[in-house]
């Protein structure tokens, strides 16, 4: 009696029968790439023929703008022994101005499992990518206290040149807040009047400041 291959084995079998998956040019687009299509209708006939199925089971989403981002794990399964399995982990993005990100974002997920699952040849070439990685820029806010404590410093002083020195001497983040400038530019204009007297213990209320 002829024992059944494991996951493995049948595995190695498909490896074995695709070896190559050739890029291609979309409509529209300058660059060739491995699209889904591609690779499930070279990969999903040779998977069967070797008595593989695979399938997700866990797919998470997020979005950020008009990109769906999707953390996904792909099973593949022995048919012939259900408890004989493995599972890639994998992750996808899909930029779409309607409703169609997510289900980019899926086939994405997907179209890599089956690559690395069978390490398959793209013709791409990571390493040597001449895109410069773009970190994300965090914004800082300063927060309601340090801004109305900024503002009390500037509404302390008593002359237009005591005034400049006290906004300078503000953090960066400060001096670029919005309701900071709008109070400086406010008291500016009050300390160059004629018999200027700002007096009072309150903030300035200004069009502008929230």
């Amino acid at each position: 009696m002829t024992k059944e291959k494991n996951i493995h084995q049948r595995l190695a079998s498909a490896m074995a029968a695709v070896t190559y998956i050739q890029k291609e040019r979309k409509q529209g687009m300058q660059y060739t790439i491995v699209s889904h299509d591609a690779v499930t209708a070279k990969v999903r006939p040779v998977l069967l023929e070797n008595g593989i199925v695979y399938y997700p089971t866990r797919c998470q989403h997020t979005h950020n703008g008009n990109r769906a981002e999707c953390s996904m794990t792909v099973r593949f399964v022995n048919i012939d022994d259900p408890a004989d399995m493995f599972e890639v982990e994998t992750f996808g993005y899909g930029v779409d101005g309607q409703d169609k990100g997510p289900g980019k974002a899926m086939s994405y997920a997907v179209k890599y499992a089956l690559l690395k699952a069978l390490g398959l040849e793209t013709g791409d070439d990571a390493d040597h990518d001449s895109i410069d990685h773009e970190p994300q820029r965090q914004v800082q806010v300063p927060s309601m206290s340090e801004v109305r404590d900024a503002q009390k410093k500037l509404h302390d002083v008593q002359t237009s040149d005591e005034l400049t020195a006290a906004f300078k001497a503000l953090p960066e983040i400060l001096q670029k807040n919005q309701q900071v400038r709008d109070t400086g530019a406010y008291l500016r204009k009050e300390l160059t009047k004629p018999n200027a007297d700002l007096g009072g213990d309150e903030i300035p209320t200004f069009e502008g400041a929230k």
